[in-house]
């Protein structure tokens, strides 16, 4: 079965995407004011004829709340400033929402990286309401739909990175602040909610590592990649240490010959680029 990775002019289409949609997210607009003492003509009659109706007009809205103004099922503006609010009681239905910063957190999503390797991820959404509008008026259950969405573009996003890279941005880290997964994390979640009236704060991996299925083979895969960079600094720096070694024989005055050369380099490889003790042997002559 033929696996695809995503090259990097793909990722790099993938993020100009979360860029051009998201244009359209960072541009918050306010809610309408609400007219709360005529907020209906129907309202304003009703009140006039029975007056005392408005000894329940007081309404409190606590810090970091919102309310949408309902007239008669319909939408009546909002009331963004919290506080002791007067408002017409006749047919009015207040929608409260807080706009306080909330988190999500997603825990152990199953999802296939660029190399379509299973794995497992975690991660967490900070986010707040900007428009209780869109929240409690356009939207059933705004809570709900966040909880839905986040997943689907987790493991829409993780598909089109590669679980770890030297090269570029991957799932473990790496690329630029503007091209890195949590970025186009949030770019993308951004798009998929502008509608409900939430602003996506940020949106990070946690947690992150390979299915049960494939753990043991990538982690021998990785300490061979390991061993593999750590043998190649080992012979090099081995190298340098042998040639530096000779020359400075030379600059003592030691006249050395090609063979005595050769034979203190190859000493000198081998006891630095052995992986165990060396032994010392001395050479016997009858």
């Amino acid at each position: 079965m033929g696996i695809s990775m995503k090259t990097p002019d793909q990722q790099h289409m993938l993020i100009q995407e979360g860029d051009s949609a998201s244009e359209s997210a960072d541009e918050i607009d306010d809610d309408v004011q609400a007219n709360l003492v005529c907020p209906s003509a129907l309202s304003a009659v009703l009140s006039i004829v029975c007056p005392c109706a408005w000894l329940c007009s007081i309404r409190t809205i606590q810090q970091n709340e919102q309310a949408a103004v309902m007239a008669w099922g319909q939408y009546a503006g909002s009331i963004t400033k919290h506080g002791l609010t007067i408002v017409n009681p006749c047919g009015i239905e207040l929608r409260v929402a807080s706009t306080a910063r909330a988190s999500l957190d997603l825990k152990d999503m199953r999802c296939s990286d660029a190399k379509g390797n299973p794995i497992i991820v975690s991660g967490n959404v900070i986010y707040k309401i900007y428009s209780v509008k869109k929240a409690r008026v356009d939207m059933q259950n705004v809570e709900q739909y966040i909880s839905e969405q986040g997943p689907m573009v987790l493991r829409k996003v993780c598909s089109h990175f590669p679980f770890d890279s030297s090269s570029g941005p991957s799932l473990r880290g790496g690329g630029t602040a503007d091209n890195s997964v949590g970025a186009v994390l949030k770019k993308e979640l951004q798009t998929v909610l502008h509608d409900s009236g939430i602003e996506v704060l940020k949106f990070d991996l946690t947690d992150i590592y390979y299915a049960a299925e494939i753990a043991a083979a990538m982690l021998q895969k990785q300490q061979a990649e390991a061993m593999v960079e750590a043998r190649e600094l080992i012979v090099q720096s081995a190298v340098d240490i042998a040639s530096s070694a000779i020359l400075r024989m030379k600059a003592k005055g030691h006249q050395l010959s090609a063979q005595g050369e050769e034979r203190i380099l190859g000493n000198l490889l081998t006891v630095i680029c052995s992986d165990k003790g060396v032994h010392t042997t001395m050479p016997l002559q009858m």
